[in-house]
Formats: C-alpha cells, sequence, structure tokens
C-alpha cells in the first residue's frame, strides 16, 4: 500500500514539475527545433547516384590444373590446382579505393574546384573525395554497390559513371600487362620443354640404333613366340632321333640330318638366350631374353620421359595461346548490372530526423536545467538542507567583488 503511495507521490510530483516548467521547455524545444529546420534548410541538399557491376573476366586455366585434368587418369589428381576463376570482388574494391582511382577522378572532372580546394594538398582533396564516394561488395553475388554524393545530381552521375568507366579500364591493364609477362614466362618454359623432348628424342633413337629395341612388346613377343617354336621343333626331333636309333642304324644318313638340324637348333637358342654381339647387331631385330630387362626398362624409362614431355609441351602450348589471346583481348571485364542512376531526390540533410532528434535533446537538456534550478533553490531557501551552507559560501564569495568595484 506504501509502494503504490509512493508511486503516486512520485509521478504526481513528475506532473507538478513539467507543468511548473512547461513554458520553459516548450519554447526550449520549439526554439531548438526552429534553428535546427532553419539551418537544414540553409544546408546544401546532396544526392546520390549509385551503380551495381560484377566482374565479368574468367581467368584461363592454370597450368597446374591443365596439367591436374590431363593426367587425371594416372592417380585421380584432377583438383590439384584449380584454374583462377573470376577474378574476386575484392579486387575490385581495392582498385576503386585506390589513390590511382582517386587523383584520376578528381582531375578528370576538375573536382578540386567542385570542393573549392584549388590550393589544398592532394591529400585533403582525396580524403573529401573518398568521404562521398563508397563501395559495398556482396560476398553471396560477388556485387559492387558504387555510390556517389554531390550537390549536384548530375555531377553525382558523372562520379559514378567515371568510376564504373575506369574501374574497367585499369582492370584491362592489368589483365594485359598480366598476361604479357605469363607469356613470356611461358614463352621461355616451351621452349625449354621442346628442347627437352628434342634430346629424349634423341637418346631413344641412339639406344634402338644400340640395342635394336624398336617395339619392346611386340620383339618381346616374337622372341618368346620363335624361342617356344624352337624348343618345340627340338623336342620333336630328338623324339624323331630316338626312334631313328631304335630301327635304324645311329648312324645313318637320317640320324645325321636330325643332328644337323638340331644342332642349329640348339645355336639359335643359344643365341636369343645370350646378350646381344657386335655380329648379331645388324640383322637380328629379336630381343635377346638376357638383353630384356634391362633394354626394357630402359626403352621404358625413355617412352615415360616422352610422353610426360610431349604432355607438357601441349600444356605449354595452350596455356602460351591462352596468354596470347589475353593480352590482345578488347572486351569489357565488369559487367553492369545497374548503370549509375541520376538521382532525383536528396539523401541528405535529412530535416525531419535532425528536427526529431534535436527536440529530444532541447526536451533532455531543458529538464535536466529544470531540475537542476529546482535543487538549488529548494537547498537555497532550507537551511537544514545539505549544500545550503555550500552556496551561502558561493553567494558571499561573488558578493565580495562586487562590493569592493563599488566601494
Amino acid at each position: 500500500m506504501s509502494d503504490n503511495r509512493s508511486h503516486e507521490v512520485n509521478l504526481l510530483d513528475l506532473v507538478a514539475f513539467v507543468l511548473r516548467w512547461r513554458v520553459f521547455l516548450i519554447t526550449a524545444i520549439l526554439s531548438v527545433s526552429v534553428v535546427v529546420a532553419v539551418i537544414s534548410f540553409l544546408l546544401p541538399p546532396k544526392y546520390r547516384s549509385t551503380a551495381v557491376i560484377r566482374g565479368s573476366e574468367t581467368q584461363s586455366q592454370g597450368l597446374g590444373s591443365l596439367v591436374a585434368s590431363k593426367l587425371a587418369s594416372l592417380g585421380g589428381i584432377a583438383g590439384i590446382a584449380a584454374g583462377m576463376g573470376e577474378i574476386p570482388g575484392e579486387l575490385y574494391v581495392a582498385i576503386l579505393k585506390s589513390r590511382w582511382m582517386s587523383e584520376s577522378a578528381i582531375t578528370a572532372l576538375d573536382l578540386r574546384k567542385t570542393y573549392r580546394l584549388e590550393d589544398a594538398p592532394i591529400e585533403d582533396v582525396v580524403a573529401t573525395f573518398k568521404a562521398r564516394t563508397r563501395y559495398e561488395l556482396d560476398p553471396q553475388s560477388q556485387t559492387i554497390t558504387i555510390s556517389a554524393d554531390d550537390e549536384d545530381p548530375r555531377r553525382a552521375q558523372s562520379i559514378a559513371t567515371f568510376l564504373v568507366d575506369a574501374l574497367d579500364r585499369r582492370n584491362s591493364e592489368l589483365r594485359s600487362s598480366n598476361a604479357r609477362r605469363q607469356r613470356e614466362f611461358v614463352g621461355q618454359r616451351l621452349d625449354d620443354a621442346k628442347r627437352k623432348l628434342a634430346e629424349l628424342e634423341d637418346s631413344l633413337a641412339r639406344f634402338q640404333i644400340e640395342s635394336g629395341v624398336l617395339n619392346l612388346e611386340e620383339q618381346v613377343k616374337a622372341t618368346i613366340g620363335a624361342a617356344a617354336a624352337l624348343e618345340a621343333e627340338k623336342l620333336a626331333l630328338e623324339s624323331e632321333l630316338e626312334m631313328n636309333r631304335q630301327l635304324y642304324d645311329a648312324q645313318s644318313s637320317v640320324a645325321e640330318m636330325i643332328r644337323f638340324r638340331l644342332s642349329g637348333i640348339e645355336s639359335t637358342l643359344r643365341r636369343l638366350s645370350a646378350k646381344k654381339t657386335g655380329a648379331d647387331r645388324d640383322f637380328d631385330f629379336l630381343l635377346h631374353l638376357k638383353d630384356a630387362p634391362e633394354h626394357g626398362l630402359i626403352y621404358l624409362r625413355l617412352t615415360r620421359d616422352i610422353e610426360v614431355q610431349q604432355i607438357l609441351v601441349a600444356l605449354l602450348l595452350q596455356q602460351y595461346e591462352q596468354a596470347n589471346i589475353d593480352e590482345k583481348r578488347n572486351t569489357p571485364t565488369i559487367l553492369r548490372l545497374d548503370p549509375p542512376t541520376l538521382a532525383a531526390k536528396r539523401v541528405w540533410p535529412r530535416r525531419g530526423i535532425m528536427v526529431g532528434v534535436s527536440a529530444f535533446a532541447a526536451l533532455v537538456l531543458g529538464c535536466g536545467f529544470a531540475l537542476a534550478f529546482d535543487s538549488l533553490r529548494k537547498a537555497a531557501a532550507d537551511p537544514g538542507h545539505p549544500q545550503h551552507q555550500r552556496l551561502q559560501n558561493i553567494r558571499e564569495a561573488i558578493r565580495r567583488p562586487r562590493d569592493r568595484s563599488q566601494a
């Protein structure tokens, strides 16, 4: 019950306080609101032109991704190196915020005169220009919103248009410069790869001449087939010789003929099993079995290196041609999703907000002043108030210099 009564008393005190100071508070609120409203109408309005852009450039695939795509069958390494892809929006924003962009716009549009900073340092002009421009990047869609503020809506549109065009032009220059450096680098690597490929091909040719290995797989098949046929024929002749010994004389002409044929077959088998000699290299295209592991390993290594080098040359040639195309490309690098607009409505000053905030501030300050004045008046009128003596001391300190001056 006492809490409700205390709440009612406090509320009544507040109402009484407002009614007692209503003239002062209303006067303060109206005075401040009128002054702020007049100031807001005197301030020059600002208009905003906006443009929405997005990068349209897609870089050529990097060498690593091309190699990975070609060699994916060797181990599923297609994802080792991805292409550059689209240029991220952060790069466009960095170009827009660069000092070069600000100085280019200031010079092209004669903004020193517009900002009335003809004799000011360039740093001050750039700071003023950056304070009137804004760039917002949407990380999801990679779109960039360019905003330019100015007292003249057409000049704001001109600034936004210049920023879009200059961004496109600057990005084209950077792309061409990067493509030229890439072409020069890839060109050197392509020459090295071609020279290495020629050396490997020469090495393979010399090895084939020295070893007689022309086609490893086919020659191994032919050698094994020939050896198997000779072994089968040898077994058949040995059986025939044994039969002849049992039926006829061991020194018969037929037996001699069979032994002569067996001797030739054994000689051929020994030659196939042994390493090639100098006499064999000119006419024997069969791969001798003792030479097969060593010659086969060398042949496989040389053919593998040549195949890898051929793939590298093809990829470097593709990269070189792509860099040459990028260097000479003269197409837009950005998409103008929303061209710069001609603003018809000012964005500053916001008169309603200014008047409302100033009126609220006047109310708060007026109440604070009234409360302080009431508190001081009560302290001065009540001798038992804790601050009464301090107020008396302040009054005496104020009166003494005045009395002395009158005396």
